[in-house]
């Protein structure tokens, strides 16, 4: 009861960033590589900052950069939640990620 309480929380944070105002990454460019440094830049400055959610656009091509995003995210200790957006015009472009408590 307690994990779908907090899933619930998690989706509500991030369903309320995505109507906008999230801090965001553009991966737009950028090899596997230079994407995961980009990230992992942005979510150490996102942690220290305090923010707790941010946006990732990594772009739709060819899916290389989704995939490698999803893998990124799903096992970052700075990030406690993580999903593809659900707005029409970012499907298949965009990953928000809550960031984990201090």
């Amino acid at each position: 009861m307690i994990e779908q309480n907090m899933r619930l929380q998690w989706e509500s944070a991030v369903s309320i960033a995505e109507m906008g105002g999230a801090p965001e990454v553009d991966l737009h460019g950028c090899d596997v590589v230079d994407a995961e440094m980009r990230v992992e830049r942005f979510l150490a400055e996102s942690y220290r900052l305090g923010e707790s959610v941010v946006k990732i656009v990594h772009g739709r091509g060819t899916g290389v950069l989704q995939d490698a995003m999803r893998r990124l995210l799903s096992n970052h200790s700075l990030v406690a939640y993580s999903r593809g957006s659900t707005n029409p015009h970012e499907q298949g472009a965009v990953m928000y990620a809550l960031i984990a408590n201090k």
